[in-house]
């Protein structure tokens, strides 16, 4: 496979876009392995963590299957199957934020709430190892946006109801215009980090409403800041 270096500000946000894009084009196939973690961190001229962060979205999204010991393969039909119309629909289009909000806002406050009635101790565990992942992406300059879409997958794991899981792993991959560059700021990448931490401390204490309650503001805000950063850049035009 042949890979462009990315520019440090997009780093796996642009890989999964790559690889997808391989995968769409006919150049990776079903059944293709991947190059090693090193080589592809070669190719693309990043770290070999920001490779690992691109291949798990991927992974969780179900274009890719990693094998113990084998590697990791691009799926088959049958490995990465989506399951229906619908969300074949949602990953196929390019929606309005206010839309993908909407939606948004009907799920995942009720899978944080989910999340701190049924988690266990290692989906916990989980969510708090993203939470530092996502700080420290932040602090060193990324976006941490493929690190925001990994936490919101991990709520959905906590939740344990499998459904759930599926529909966030699936949607999320068309809700990725909500976390794109152009919607990006060091504003968003704070409250973010802010609002995941209250979720996460209620989602360990397990309290159910303070964690439901906590995603809806954080989606609010998000929301928020996001409309007023393009209001604002209109303005200047």
């Amino acid at each position: 496979m042949e890979a462009r270096p990315v520019s440090r500000k997009c780093i796996s946000e642009e890989i999964v876009s790559q690889i997808r894009e391989m995968i769409d084009h006919g150049r990776l196939q079903p059944g293709d392995r991947l190059p090693a973690e090193r080589k592809l961190a070669e190719q693309f001229g990043v770290s070999r963590t920001t490779v690992r962060e691109g291949i798990k979205i991927l992974s969780e999204s179900g274009f890719l299957t990693s094998r113990q010991g084998a590697g990791t393969f691009v799926s088959r039909p049958e490995e990465g199957a989506r399951g229906g119309s619908l969300i074949d629909a949602v990953l196929a289009g390019n929606h309005d934020l206010q839309d993908v909000f909407e939606v948004r806002k009907m799920l995942e406050p009720e899978i944080a709430a989910l999340a701190a009635r049924n988690g266990s101790p290692d989906a916990k565990t989980r969510l708090e190892a993203i939470l530092m992942e996502q700080e420290q992406a932040i602090d060193s300059g990324e976006s941490g946006a493929g690190i925001d879409q990994r936490f919101h997958q991990a709520l959905a794991e906590a939740s344990g109801n499998p459904v759930l899981r599926e529909m966030v792993s699936a949607l999320h991959e068309g809700f990725s215009h909500s976390r794109s560059e152009e919607v990006q700021s060091p504003q968003r990448q704070k409250a973010s980090l802010a609002a995941h931490r209250a979720i996460v401390e209620a989602v360990r204490n397990g309290h159910a409403m303070q964690a439901e309650r906590a995603m809806r503001e954080h989606l609010d805000e998000v929301e928020r800041i996001i409309f007023d950063n393009q209001r604002e850049v209109y303005s200047r035009r």
